[in-house]
């Protein structure tokens, strides 16, 4: 149970393990009318960073009053009934030994390593076989202005570019990629881009559909919705409402 626990997480993780490479795709893109070219960020940058207090972006996490998940720094919330389980504190915790564990010794480990991270809420619904997380990233200050200079769908297609690095690290987490695309939801009333994955795990058929949140601060956060079997992703998103 706790590997498969792990897996999950994994496929949240795993694009973050490109993060270098998504941006040094985008550092070199501004967005405008007529794309054009400007210079790579350099150090300076990151020295500048190093200056800037971390108190200049307080991050808040998401809070659980009965069955429901309130998440006021991403700005939404779903309402979960009595056929959901939330993992506790305790599982949530193991869960970055465990993903360690089943990516020692892979190139997609050795790049997420140091990286600061955690799992706010994980849920699974047995009857209908279907999960949700919602995972919190630091970012540095160069992939801050790298996705700042991009809308949504134009950073999943820079990510997109990296697909066969993405598709050869899930294969070494055990899970076959079938489909990766961009696709568009309607989220919280909003369009949004989001990016779904067909796939095998462990020979079933398994279903992701992730919406990224880039410019909150100096946390990104994806929301992972999963199903097993058959793909139920897209009906999890009518969970969601915004926060008032």
């Amino acid at each position: 149970m706790k590997k498969m626990l792990a897996l999950l997480l994994v496929m949240s993780l795993l694009l973050a393990g490109c993060g270098d490479a998504l941006e040094q795709s985008v550092t070199g893109t501004l967005k405008n009318d007529s794309v054009e070219t400007v210079a790579p960020v350099t150090g300076t940058v990151a020295a500048e960073e190093t200056a800037l207090p971390e108190a200049e972006d307080p991050v808040s996490m998401g809070r659980m009053d009965g069955g429901t998940y309130i998440n006021e720094y991403t700005g939404y919330a779903c309402d979960l009934d009595s056929s959901w389980t939330f993992y506790s504190a305790e599982e949530l915790q193991e869960l970055p030994g465990n993903v360690q564990e089943i990516l020692e010794g892979t190139e997609i480990g050795d790049s997420m390593e140091g990286m600061e991270q955690f799992t706010d809420m994980m849920a699974e619904n047995a009857d209908i076989m279907v999960t949700m997380n919602v995972l919190y990233q630091k970012q540095t200050m160069q992939e801050r202005i790298a996705m700042a200079m991009l809308d949504d769908s134009e950073i999943l297609e820079a990510t997109l570019q990296q697909k066969d690095q993405l598709v050869a690290a899930y294969a070494q987490a055990g899970i076959e990629v079938g489909t990766l695309e961009p696709v568009t939801v309607t989220f919280l009333g909003q369009e949004r881009s989001a990016l779904h994955m067909s796939s095998v795990m462990q020979g079933v058929p398994y279903y992701t559909l992730q919406i990224f949140d880039y410019d909150l601060g100096r946390y990104r956060v994806t929301l992972t919705l999963a199903s097993f079997v058959e793909d139920n992703t897209w009906s999890l998103l009518e969970l969601f409402y915004p926060v008032a």
